[in-house]
Formats: structure tokens, sequence, C-alpha cells
């Protein structure tokens, strides 16, 4: 600032804005007086050129508005030495001659969507989706304290993991084969010898028995068996599976009956 300026005081700018008028008016002429230039105070208070000029004109429709105007206004009179509090005062009742609000313009608040979402969805969904969030906890939370709780026990645990003769015991058992059904004779020679069959009344069959060729029978009444005694040693006879003791006699012959109801006294 030129030393013309800084000569003056508060109370000059006081007497040089007594002329009277607008704010415009007042402060254009105690900068002028004071010989400082509006590229001066723009340079000093950070205010643009055009705002500067809009308060000179009076013409605040192109500036920011509120308390960015009075700030404009407090500066621009601090850097000239006027009176602050009357530069104020002129401005506000220069806007109210003017039909124009000196007061904060009124902001709508808005509502931020990253935090409360605008959502259309129903009321009742939210809460089913609420309730279904809840049980799920619950089961989570009740299923570990089982499982807890079973793990501590350690009765429970010996009960979870039995001992090998327990499980043993559990296993189940095998269940005894049956009986085969039925009737069935098994022939069977140890060497070559003279075999002569018949069942009931049918005609007798002669033959050598070969060693490799079992013969097997389903008799429904009763096998004969006719064999020489010098050959009881080498016949082996089976009843479903199960060996018979062959009798050996006293004569020549032999002639072995074997029946359904019989063949268990022969069994071995």
């Amino acid at each position: 600032m030129n030393s013309k300026t800084s000569d003056q005081t508060p109370d000059d700018g006081g007497r040089a804005a007594g002329a009277g008028g607008s704010l415009g008016q007042e402060l254009r002429r105690a900068r002028e007086s004071r010989g400082v230039s509006l590229r001066e105070i723009s340079e000093q208070t950070r205010i643009t050129m055009r705002h500067l000029e809009a308060i000179e004109a009076d013409d605040y429709k192109h500036l920011p508005g509120g308390i960015f105007n009075r700030s404009f206004v407090k500066a621009y009179a601090r850097y000239i030495h006027f009176d602050e509090q009357r530069a104020l005062d002129l401005y506000a009742r220069t806007a109210r001659e003017r039909g124009e609000s000196t007061e904060e313009p009124a902001t709508t608040p808005q509502r931020s969507r990253v935090y409360t979402g605008d959502s259309p969805r129903s009321p009742l969904v939210t809460m089913g989706l609420s309730a279904i969030m809840v049980g799920v906890l619950i089961l989570i939370v009740y299923a570990g304290l089982h499982y807890y709780r079973r793990a501590g026990d350690p009765a429970s645990a010996a009960q979870a993991t039995p001992t090998p003769a327990a499980a043993e015991q559990q296993a189940p058992q095998p269940t005894p084969a049956p009986e085969p059904e039925g009737f069935r004779v098994q022939v069977r020679s140890k060497r070559p010898f003279w075999l002569t069959s018949w069942q009931g009344e049918e005609k007798k069959r002669g033959r050598f028995l070969a060693p490799d060729k079992p013969e097997e029978y389903a008799p429904e009444g009763a096998l004969n068996l006719l064999y020489d005694t010098a050959s009881a040693d080498a016949l082996e006879v089976t009843v479903n599976g199960r060996p018979l003791k062959v009798p050996a006699g006293e004569g020549k012959e032999v002639t072995w009956t074997i029946t359904r109801d019989n063949y268990k006294q022969y069994l071995q």
C-alpha cells in the first residue's frame, strides 16, 4: 500500500464515508481518497476483480450470496480502513432497498444414499429377512453349544466312540446258513469198482464207478446201492453234502438202502 494510504486512519475513513450514499459509492470514495486500486485490493484480499466491481456497483446478484457477500464487504472495508460495521449496515440497507436478501440461502439437506439407501423394499419383507437372519444365528449358536457340551462330557464321548469289545457286540452276528432243502445224494468212488443202483421199482443198473465221475441222485423214495463187501472201503456217499458211513456188511455183497428218514443214522 502506498504512503498516502498508510497516513489515513479509520476515523479518516469514517469521515470520508460520511458523505452518504450506497455501500458501493462510499467504499469507492474511501478507496479513491486513499489512492488504492481495485487490483491492489484483489491481490491482497484474494477477492476477484469481478466481485470487487460488483460490490462498488451495488450489484449483489453477481456475488456468491449470504456469508460470502458479508465476508467480501468486511475484507474490502478492512483493507481501506473503512468502518467494517458501517460497511455491513450499508450492505444490508442497500440490499433491502433493491429487494435482495442478505440471509444465507436455504439449502435442502440431502440424505446420503451411501449410508441410508433409498430402497423400495416393503417393511414386511425387511422384517421377514431380519427374522430369518436371527433364526440362522440362533441355530448356529445352538449347534456350537451342543457340540462343545458333547465334547466335554466323557460319558457322551465314550458312548459316541464304542470300545472294540462293544463294537464287536453291536456288530451283527452272521446267521447260520440253513440246511439245504431237498434230498440230494452223491456217490463217489476212490477206485473203480462195480456198483448196481436203483430207486424204488425201477430197473437195476450195474456199471463200473470211475473215481472221476461221481453220480448225483435226488430220489423221491429209496435209493438202493448194491456192491461187494471188498469194495465198501472205496465207496464215498454224502447226503446234502454231509458224509455217510458206508456199511461193510458180513456177506459177499451188501445192499444199502438210503431214504430221507434213515440217512441220519449213517452220518459220520
